[in-house]
């Protein structure tokens, strides 16, 4: 018998990928989002990669996209959240204030669709 590899990913996907992997062995996660199904693409509009999170009945996983508008037209996702790098480096390692990021949506610095689901999103931070 072979054993399974670590799931090992690289550049923006990675990144969220280290910050979000340990939820999966959380009872917390997997008892709050037990019935919920959701596809989020964070999108770094400065960078050649974005991730898509995906939350499946207690379970997540990241997948790495590559960011050009022929493969974003393509791609089936609930919410999306795309910015800077920084930013959402920042909302990712810190977490920010939804009036923060209102104030930020407002000014156009960030692009916000499928407001519910990222809602979802934002619960998940909070663990």
């Amino acid at each position: 018998m072979s054993e399974e590899k670590p799931k090992r990913m690289k550049g923006f996907a990675g990144i969220v990928w280290k910050l979000v992997e340990p939820l999966n062995s959380m009872e917390k996660f997997k008892e709050e989002f037990a019935e919920v199904k959701v596809k989020i693409l964070v999108n770094p509009k400065d960078q050649k990669r974005a991730a898509l999170i995906k939350i499946d009945k207690g379970t997540i996983d990241v997948e790495d996209v590559k960011n050009d508008k022929e493969t974003l037209k393509n791609l089936k996702y609930d919410g999306l959240f795309e910015g800077p790098f920084n930013l959402l480096a920042k909302v990712f390692e810190e977490g920010l204030s939804t009036g923060t990021l209102l104030k930020k949506w407002i000014t156009r610095k960030i692009k916000l669709r499928g407001l519910k689901k990222l809602a979802i999103f934002g619960k998940l931070m909070a663990l």
